[in-house]
């Protein structure tokens, strides 16, 4: 099995140069982008004849233990009731899903196909992909290693477990494990009604590899992973968790509880510097004015219009996840001074300004309001000096 970096997001079927792609292949791609559970990916859609006009064929990008595996989904372009084909990976040559003629396999599911349903390619992708999980599972299980014997030995009561084994080189492949994170987190809405006062997430996964040479893993820490949706890094980044150190004869069922508990407090903050920003934020306002522009969900974005005597200007705030531990940073952008190319002149990015995170939301706001008081003059000098070099 290769595992792939992921993809870029599936975007609409479109045209390419004078060829199209036909309205029963569009349907199909729609639905599976609208309604597939997991995040399947289309990338070059392409004509399988020299010069075709018709796009017929297209490589699909499958998520198997939180990273993409690559096939390849021909369809013929000018006969329509024949059913695509699923070309595989070149490390997955026994594994032949379509070889099978029972009740249960995508082959039966095939003879009656039409391309004027367009949720069948979404539901025959699904139908592999669960034989594909099977298929890595008894690879996982045929490896010599006690030690990935024994991890399998313990996880049966892990949900939503996957797992694969890739090949690196030669003599050397990764036995990989994924599965969510279980965490507790308090429910937003349990003062305002008679819900429960907590509710679990799941949206942080963990991916865990452990390297085989020889049929052997040795006994040092496996690679540890999280993973999280793109949309959660504006409240939790993933890659600033520091992971609880992997103790000697330590194994994954024993480490999970431990991870799951570190993780659960760090997300918590993390939404508690949700209301912090939200706090610093509006002590802005006194000082400097009404904001032009404000991030309301985050609150990691700010852009306020104002003036010191007759010179006028945005101050644009950026506040970290980790507000207030770390500092806001901010630009300076001239509404009187602009380039060539008229555009404004921007300023240097400010983070060396007096700062400690144990101050009240007004006196950060106070301290930042100073600090751009002297240097707000110095950043008009910049701009007068750059349109006089012009």
């Amino acid at each position: 099995m290769a595992m792939v970096e992921q993809p870029r997001p599936l975007s609409s079927p479109s045209t390419s140069g004078t060829a199209m792609v036909p309205s029963w292949l569009n349907a199909q791609l729609q639905y599976l982008r609208m309604h597939s559970p997991v995040p399947l990916k289309v990338e070059n859609l392409r004509s399988g004849a020299r010069n075709g006009h018709i796009l017929d064929r297209f490589s699909l990008f499958v998520p198997c233990c939180l990273s993409y595996v690559k096939w390849d989904v021909v369809y013929n372009g000018n006969d329509t009731r024949v059913a695509p084909d699923i070309i595989f990976g070149a490390d997955d040559e026994t594994f032949q899903p379509l070889m099978d003629d029972s009740e249960l396999s995508p082959c039966y599911y095939l003879r009656d196909w039409t391309v004027a349903d367009p949720t069948r390619l979404l539901k025959l992708i699904l139908l592999i992909r669960g034989l594909y999980l099977q298929y890595q599972r008894k690879k996982v299980e045929e490896v010599s290693d006690e030690r990935v014997r024994f991890e399998m030995s313990t996880m049966a009561a892990i949900q939503g477990l996957e797992m694969c084994v890739t090949t690196i080189s030669e003599g050397m492949e990764e036995v990989n494990f994924a599965f969510p994170l279980v965490l507790e987190m308090e429910n937003p809405h349990s003062a305002t009604n008679s819900q429960s006062s907590s509710i679990t997430c799941s949206d942080i996964s963990l991916q865990v590899k452990f390297p085989v040479r020889g049929g052997q893993s040795g006994g040092g820490a496996p690679q540890l992973k999280l993973v999280a949706p793109e949309g959660m890094r504006d409240v939790f980044d993933v890659d600033d968790v520091k992971l609880p150190v992997w103790p000697e004869h330590m194994c994954l069922v024993e480490y999970k509880p431990t991870l799951e508990l570190t993780l659960q407090q760090q997300v918590r903050e993390a939404r508690a510097s949700v209301r912090l920003r939200r706090n610093f934020v509006e002590a802005l306002f006194p000082f400097f004015g009404h904001p032009l522009e404000v991030d309301t969900l985050y609150y990691r974005k700010a852009s306020i219009l104002t003036s010191f005597g007759v010179f006028t200007f945005l101050v644009h705030f950026v506040l970290p996840i980790q507000f207030p531990k770390i500092q806001p940073s901010f630009t300076f952008q001239s509404s009187q001074h602009f380039d060539a190319r008229g555009k404004p002149l921007v300023s240097r990015l400010y983070q060396d300004y007096p700062w400690s995170p144990r101050w009240e939301a007004s006196e950060m706001a106070q301290r930042i309001f100073d600090f751009v008081a002297e240097e707000c003059l110095a950043f008009k000098r910049s701009c007068g000096d750059i349109l006089s070099q012009r």
